[in-house]
């Protein structure tokens, strides 16, 4: 499971806009799912600037119906034709306005939702496979004090203090998306009948309104009561509100911003005491590579595709640096091995795989890039891969930009491996230039 920030006040990258609002893109095994859609287009335009596609979004889920959440929702819909969009009936029915500051009015401009795209959600209930809304959250802790500024229009017209019953929460793996939790981040977390690993969202906690008396019990409460819980917050958590909880929750409770991404991957030099497991790895990835092309042939499961001399024989080369490519749980996710020749500026990704079970998550093209990230220098790449392999072909291709420039095969052998085409396999070569 990885997650990125789309939209959020606050950015470390000037490339990137910000907004008084939040949209978070959360992909899990079985789903794109975009948490909020920010007050504006900004989601998009940033999106497009880290090569985040929309097209492939499942659901979006509108946690509450300000306009900060939800108000690029039109935006959304005339690029993508086929998301479900979940959200509160008393989100779209109602009429909301702030008066901090002035009045003013934070009710959505909603667009036509069709019908057969739109699900509306009363009730805590499931949506898919592990995706749970959790709707009309009881009150059994108090709410943040920054409500008391914002109202809803009754039938009468006149303005009362918003109750919240248009707020929904999200918990799908082990995560759970608060939105802006203004039903309060503990009533939230009551309402969650699941183990949750990582909470994400606003706290609703502005600066100046909680004491940091209570900014601090409540941290307590936190620490206390959710120990295996990490906290990711920023949009309405006031700078001063997270100082203050920072201080007792440490590594627990985190902040992001527009760029921030969840789930990505580092390349750390591979650590002594782990190359067997390393090698096994990936001797594992490039065997079910080439049994899922070869399925039902003989001597699929006693041919070794990656053997240990070779393996070894890159590790040990002259100007080899092998790396681990590890999620920000500290987890191995695959990993690489490549040959730099600082003097003529060449490199040659010997080994590059990533871990089965966790293929087709963008982890591949991550290792890819960190590789071009650590040797700007090198100007000109190579590597091959087997002929029959047409995902690796793609992903070379199409996601890091080689291009095949020869075919090894039996007619024609790579002169410093004759003896590879013992299997009657090929080879394409492919390289690289800056």
């Amino acid at each position: 499971m990885k997650w990125i920030v789309l939209s959020d006040n606050r950015t470390n990258d000037p490339a990137l806009e910000t907004e008084h609002g939040l949209s978070v893109l959360l992909q899990t095994e079985k789903h794109n799912i975009l948490l909020d859609t920010g007050a504006s287009d900004v989601f998009m335009r940033n999106a497009e600037r880290l090569g985040v596609d929309l097209a492939h979004v499942d659901y979006v889920f509108i946690s509450h119906g300000h306009n900060d959440h939800a108000g690029g929702l039109r935006y959304f819909l005339e690029q993508n034709k086929r998301a479900k969009i979940i959200l509160s009936p008393d989100a779209i029915s109602g009429r909301f306005f702030s008066k901090r500051g002035h009045q003013h009015s934070i009710t959505t401009a909603w667009p036509n939702i069709p019908e057969e795209r739109l699900l509306m959600v009363d009730e805590t209930c499931k949506i898919a496979d592990e995706i749970h809304v959790i709707a009309h959250i009881p009150q059994v802790y108090s709410r943040p004090k920054g409500n008391q500024n914002l109202f809803v229009e009754a039938g009468d017209g006149s303005l009362i203090p918003d109750d919240f019953r248009h707020e929904l929460a999200l918990y799908t793996d082990g995560l759970l998306f608060t939105g802006c939790a203004h039903s309060g981040l503990e009533n939230i977390l009551l309402a969650c009948p699941w183990p949750v690993r990582e909470v994400v969202g606003g706290f609703h906690l502005l600066d100046g309104y909680e004491c940091d008396e209570e900014l601090t019990a409540l941290a307590d409460r936190l620490k206390a009561k959710y120990p295996d819980t990490h906290f990711y917050t920023s949009h309405c958590t006031g700078n001063h509100t997270f100082e203050v909880m920072k201080k007792l929750m440490g590594e627990q409770l985190q902040s992001f911003n527009c760029g921030f991404l969840k789930g990505s991957i580092r390349l750390l030099p591979l650590r002594a005491g782990e190359t067997i497991a390393f090698k096994e790895e990936m001797q594992e990835a490039f065997q079910h590579g080439f049994q899922a092309h070869f399925p039902r042939q003989e001597g699929n499961n006693q041919w070794q595709v990656l053997p240990d001399k070779d393996f070894y024989q890159s590790l040990n080369a002259d100007g080899a640096e092998a790396y681990e490519a590890i999620d920000t749980d500290g987890q191995r996710k695959g990993g690489a091995i490549i040959v730099i020749d600082h003097e003529t500026h060449h490199g040659e990704l010997a080994f590059l795989y990533v871990k089965v079970g966790v293929q087709s998550k963008g982890i591949g093209q991550a290792i890819w890039k960190a590789i071009e990230t650590i040797h700007p220098e090198t100007e000109v790449w190579e590597t091959c891969t087997p002929y029959f392999d047409r995902r690796n072909i793609h992903f070379y291709i199409n996601r890091c930009g080689f291009h095949a420039v020869e075919f090894f095969n039996e007619h024609h052998p790579d002169p410093n491996m004759p003896e590879q085409f013992e299997q009657g396999d090929g080879l394409f070569r492919f390289v690289k230039v800056k």
